[in-house]
């Protein structure tokens, strides 16, 4: 008996892109991928919409990026989803990865976030991915990124300055805390609050009744 398995997250709106490219007859590499879900990201925040691919965006010199599409369409050919084809450009000449969707498995995704994808790639799945590139790099969120020299940056899609990179600190913090446990007779504990009240129980009902016979 096979198990449907329905994709949810990031995975979800990838594959969600990669269907909707494949019935529309357009053809995607991994820059292009990266690139149309980053403006898809945008538009729906632009429309005041959480961003729906649910990945975090950096910026590097060939535009937006982020680590988690490789680590997704790892998953995605190990579950047999999709085959990634290393060709070259017939235009531009330089090597390429496309994708191809083999089996266009269920997904869970934001009904308004993939009628934004269908735009996106009504309006750009033809463009080329260099021209995508150029069109990215000139968005507020990269503008910003640019303006201060600062690769590898957390993009705000709100078009802000770029967000300042908690992972290092977080790292650090969890890194402590497991060195440092709790102890046991931790101050202010439960325990010790439960203790406290049961040893002063007898003073309370005793104090009650004399303020009730007054």
């Amino acid at each position: 008996m096979t198990t449907t398995v329905t994709l949810r997250g990031p995975a979800a709106a990838v594959a969600y892109l990669l269907a909707m490219a494949r019935s529309s007859g357009v053809r995607i590499n991994r820059a292009k991928l990266t690139k149309l879900l980053y403006l898809a990201d945008l538009r729906a925040v632009e429309r005041g919409l959480p961003p729906g691919s649910g990945v975090e965006w950096r910026w590097r010199h060939h535009g937006p990026y982020s680590l988690r599409l490789a680590e997704i369409e790892r998953d995605l050919r190990e579950a047999g989803i999709i085959r990634v084809e290393e060709t070259t450009d017939p235009f531009a000449g330089h090597r390429e990865c496309l994708i191809h969707l083999v089996d266009a498995p269920q997904t869970d995704i934001d009904a308004e976030f993939a009628e934004i994808v269908d735009e996106i790639l009504a309006d750009y799945g033809q463009w080329s991915a260099g021209q995508l590139r150029d069109l990215t790099c000139q968005t507020p969120p990269v503008r910003e990124a640019i303006k201060q020299h600062r690769h590898e940056v957390r993009l705000d899609l709100a078009g802000g300055p770029p967000l300042p990179d908690l992972g290092f600190g977080l790292a650090r913090l969890r890194q402590w805390a497991r060195s440092n446990p709790l102890p046991d007779d931790e101050p202010g504990g439960i325990d010790d609050l439960i203790e406290e009240v049961d040893q002063f129980a007898e003073h309370r009902t005793n104090a009650t009744r004399h303020l009730l016979e007054e």
